[in-house]
């Protein structure tokens, strides 16, 4: 860490341990303890010598250019970076913000999983598990929640895989998706193909073919929109409320506010929501904060064209895909998990 002269730096976040995504099917799944999936940002702010305020912002005053907090009093900025993430956009289906879970936040999706698996302990009925969305998040949760009641609760249970499409993980290459087709099936899991939820209510899940399915604890991992917040701030955001940056990763129509990862649309190419993009703007991004606090030009950020995907299966074994490789087995798992601590051990000093 290189400190800023003369800046003073300030993180803002709702929660003191944040998770680290590609971890959390593992946790789901039992493969990891709680805290070793988890930044403790409180530990890292002291390290680095940053005021760390635990507390969600919800808007942002461009004109006096303050961070509005729901545990805090306003933050002023002269410099701001936006970095708040994606989440499920539950808006556009009837019911879905008062039933099921969305796979974002974090925190709350565990809370409601552990709650959930706690309530249902002893019940002698199956219980019945849908996750809506089928990327890879999806995929991935679906597989650690049928790990977690299977393998160590011993549970019979019906769990289904909502799709929008007719082929799940669209963005991955054929062997991965035939792999994870024939795992689903052999775990008895049902797929529904090509239909979009319209409604949910407590106990079903209704379809645009006028089917429904019956759940006791349905996932949102649906495709993602931005907090709405900050598009009613007046920043400039594209259609789904993403705020709109250009090379340098700064907001096209306020050049004192950056943004990264998935709470930026990037104007130069379109790119997914990906972590991998989020973790490879850090370092540009930044540079460039601190670049522009020093009237140094700024960088520009080259998003790589491929990149390397590692997708769990539940169990202690995963795929790895980078264009039209494919490799799967145990060894896959241990060397993400290999990837995976080494990543999340430096931000945990």
């Amino acid at each position: 860490m290189h400190p800023l002269p003369g800046a003073s730096v300030t993180l803002i976040s709702p929660d003191a341990l944040t998770p680290y995504s590609g971890m959390i099917p593992g946790l789901i799944a039992g493969h990891y303890a709680f805290e070793e999936c988890h930044i403790n940002l409180k530990k890292l702010c002291r390290w680095a010598g940053v005021q760390f305020i635990e507390s969600k912002a919800h808007a942002l005053d461009l004109l006096s250019r303050q961070v509005v907090c729901d545990r805090h009093p306003p933050v002023h900025y002269d410099l701001l970076s936006i970095n708040t993430g994606s989440q499920p956009a539950l808006h556009q289906i009837q019911g879905a913000t008062h039933y099921g879970h969305p796979i974002k936040p974090v925190r709350s999706f565990l809370q409601g999983w552990q709650s959930w698996l706690g309530s249902n302990r002893h019940s002698h009925q199956p219980p019945r598990v849908a996750v809506i969305g089928g990327g890879a998040a999806g995929i991935e949760i679906l597989l650690a929640m049928h790990y977690k009641m299977h393998r160590q609760y011993s549970r019979q249970s019906d769990f289904a895989l909502v799709c929008a499409d007719r082929q799940i993980l669209g963005t991955h290459n054929k062997p991965v998706q035939d792999f994870f087709d024939q795992n689903l099936r052999s775990a008895g899991i049902t797929i529904i193909r090509g239909k979009r939820v319209i409604a949910i209510d407590r106990q079903q899940i209704f379809l645009d073919d006028q089917t429904s399915l019956q759940y006791d604890f349905a996932v949102w991992c649906i495709h993602a929109t931005a907090s709405p917040w900050l598009k009613e701030s007046g920043i400039q955001c594209d259609e789904k409320g993403f705020v709109m940056v250009d090379q340098n990763l700064r907001s096209i129509s306020h050049a004192e506010i950056f943004a990264s990862g998935d709470a930026a649309s990037f104007c130069p190419v379109s790119l997914p929501k990906a972590g991998v993009y989020a973790v490879r703007q850090g370092p540009v991004l930044a540079k460039n904060i601190a670049a522009l606090l020093q009237n140094q030009p700024l960088s520009s950020y080259q998003p790589q064209r491929r990149y390397l995907n590692l997708l769990t299966a539940g169990e202690r074994y995963a795929v790895a895909s980078w264009g039209n490789f494919f490799a799967k087995g145990k060894w896959v798992w241990y060397w993400k998990n290999l990837i995976d601590r080494s990543f999340i051990s430096r931000f945990n000093p």
